[in-house]
């Protein structure tokens, strides 16, 4: 059984009865023009009769009637029914998607960005439930088609098989033509993925953009792209249009074929006005039919393309994992969502890196053998030069980034699973560009979090937060825009701080959290962290105010550790530790604050998404 059978008749499994009640629906839409046609042949034969018609016209007129009447019903209640199949179906797939990518094992890293992602999400989930649209349609088309031939050859066998010829030769054109189909189908997908990928990359790196003053090449690019897709779209329309040009105008000459035979065999008596008005109404649908049949192979071979590029999206997902069964809370109410807070009771002692060694995928940058430990209560700070590898240890460490050895330890166990076991509240983690949802300011803060006023405000006030949000229109209830365009940077990054406080980790994560504040912020912030009895940090930092805060320095170099100790410790014994901290003598911490925020030891190109963004 290939794989496109066995997903089908997963997702069937999956809701049963509506597929079969929307065959059954759908079947007699489509069966019920065969009666149809025999009661208008019947009503045209009456009347061309050399008796006048009586009470049985109107008798064959009220059963015509009836008949429509059912055709509306069976639409009606099929057209809702179909829909609830077709909101269900794409529900699962896209939360079977989401399942894997936040919750799986291990990293999840993609090679593509995350705006090329949401044409997974969008177009090849749509093509699959479009799929089901065809299923329930083609029983129905298939057995008028057989019955109205049935009837077509009881009346008239020679102009049937005129009938039958563009039939054979719709069938065998569309054999021939689906591999061209799915081969133009994907390059447009492809295409079309490029295109809306690249157009997120440049609106999450709009600044960079402008500060390299690179308009014109992005447009440029970005011109190219689409120049592309359009050239892979008219290939994928005209394929597709071209198939229904030819099966429609064979058609077309069949019917005329038909109307000059049925012209002849009426002056021999072989045919009647009610047979000639049987054949029509037949073959008008038959038209439409064998068209849409085409339809049918075509979107055969596109859903085998969306099928294949939704398990390349879940590569090390286990087969079946985008038609797996499970609730999707359509219908019926959503479970209460547990507090995060409260998701572990594993509590701190010692967090132990040892020989960890991780690289970023695609590159020949990153850390190697690192070794270090964070005991609780204390702030641990990792420094370095760019390109040292301090954001990619601390993705690593966290299970962001696959490694390549080495072994992380949580109070003397090894963690089998970083990506899944360094989630709140076992520990939080904020990002150098921290990313917030276009949501309000508060919903951004909490995110789940069930806490009460006294905990948000608690949490706001170590962030230093509390000034910005009584200058801001609406306070928490502000919106804060598209990825927090509505906030200053710092804002945002003390936002990113206040969902990581109210969590109330065990060991928080920080990557360069004070790049973006002034000297006096900072101060408050780290001021106020000091207050909080046993918390666990470990910060990536080259700033003064950290650093002299630090009970431990680790300096990177190179991917390497080249110094651990206190700042006085690595001031009197470590080079580096002494280029990087008397730099400041020669560039203000500001300006070289600015300089290294605007940098990252990871490509400058929007990082690939990855689950669990803390």
């Amino acid at each position: 059984m290939n794989k496109l059978t066995k997903y089908t008749l997963s997702l069937i499994r999956y809701r049963p009865w509506l597929f079969l009640s929307n065959i059954v629906l759908w079947g007699g839409f489509h069966l019920m023009p065969v009666a149809g046609g025999v009661v208008i042949r019947a009503i045209l034969d009456q009347l061309a009769g050399p008796v006048p018609a009586g009470a049985n016209l109107w008798i064959l007129v009220a059963v015509y009637a009836g008949i429509e009447l059912g055709r509306f019903l069976c639409f009606s209640r099929g057209f809702d029914i179909f829909i609830e199949f077709w909101f269900i179906l794409e529900t699962l797939l896209r939360k079977n998607l989401l399942e894997w990518v936040l919750t799986a094992k291990g990293p999840r890293v993609f090679d593509e960005s995350s705006g090329a992602a949401v044409t997974r999400f969008r177009d090849d989930v749509g093509e699959v439930t479009h799929w089901f649209e065809v299923l329930e349609d083609m029983l129905g088309i298939v057995v008028f088609a057989i019955v109205a031939l049935a009837i077509m050859f009881s009346i008239h066998a020679k102009m049937t098989l005129v009938v039958l010829a563009p039939l054979v030769a719709m069938v065998y054109g569309g054999m021939r033509m689906s591999e061209v189909i799915r081969r133009y189908r994907r390059a447009n997908r492809e295409a079309t993925s490029r295109v809306t990928g690249f157009i997120g990359e440049v609106f999450g790196a709009a600044q960079a953009v402008k500060v390299a003053s690179a308009e014109d090449a992005v447009t440029r690019h970005f011109r190219d792209l689409n120049e592309v897709r359009r050239k892979a779209a008219v290939k994928d329309s005209m394929i597709t249009e071209l198939y229904y040009a030819l099966t429609g105008n064979l058609i077309d000459i069949t019917i005329s074929i038909v109307l000059f035979l049925g012209a002849s065999a009426m002056t021999v008596g072989e045919f009647t006005v009610g047979d000639f008005a049987l054949f029509v109404t037949y073959l008008s649908r038959m038209t439409w039919y064998l068209r849409y049949f085409g339809n049918m192979i075509a979107q055969h071979r596109r859903v085998g393309v969306s099928f294949d590029r939704l398990d390349t999206f879940l590569r090390d997902a286990p087969e079946g994992q985008i038609v797996k069964h499970g609730p999707i809370y359509v219908q019926e109410d959503m479970p209460p969502v547990p507090d995060p807070r409260f998701a572990s009771r594993a509590v701190l002692d010692r967090l132990e890196v040892r020989g960890l060694t991780c690289r970023y995928p695609g590159t020949d940058r990153g850390v190697e053998d690192v070794t270090f430990d964070v005991a609780k209560g204390e702030l641990v700070v990792i420094t370095g030069r760019i390109g040292a590898g301090k954001t990619t240890l601390l993705r690593g460490m966290l299970g962001l980034l696959p490694v390549d050895g080495g072994a992380v330890v949580w109070n003397g166990q090894p963690v089998e699973d970083p990506a899944t076991f360094f989630v709140p509240p076992v520990s939080a983690y904020t990002a150098q560009v921290p990313r917030l949802f276009s949501e309000t300011l508060r919903d951004n803060i909490l995110s789940g979090v069930q806490a009460t006023e006294e905990e948000l405000a608690a949490a706001i006030r170590r962030a230093v937060l509390e000034p910005d949000i009584a200058e801001l229109d609406h306070g928490l209830a502000t919106p804060v825009g598209n990825r927090g365009v509505k906030l200053s940077g710092g804002q945002v990054q003390r936002a990113a701080a206040a969902r990581m406080f109210v969590r109330e980790p065990q060991l928080m994560v920080f990557d360069d959290l004070s790049s973006a504040l002034d000297v006096e912020t900072e101060r408050l912030l780290w001021e106020r962290m000091e207050e909080v009895q046993g918390a666990t940090c470990l910060v990536v930092s080259h700033r003064r105010e950290v650093l002299r805060r630090a009970h431990k320095i680790i300096v990177l170099k190179d991917g390497h550790v080249d110094g651990v100790g206190t700042l006085e410790e690595l001031l009197a014994n470590n080079e580096e530790m002494g280029a990087l901290y008397h730099a400041y003598d020669t560039v203000s911490e500001e300006g070289l604050s600015a300089y290294t925020a605007s940098q990252a030891d990871v490509p400058l190109a929007e990082p690939a998404p990855v689950a669990g963004n803390r």
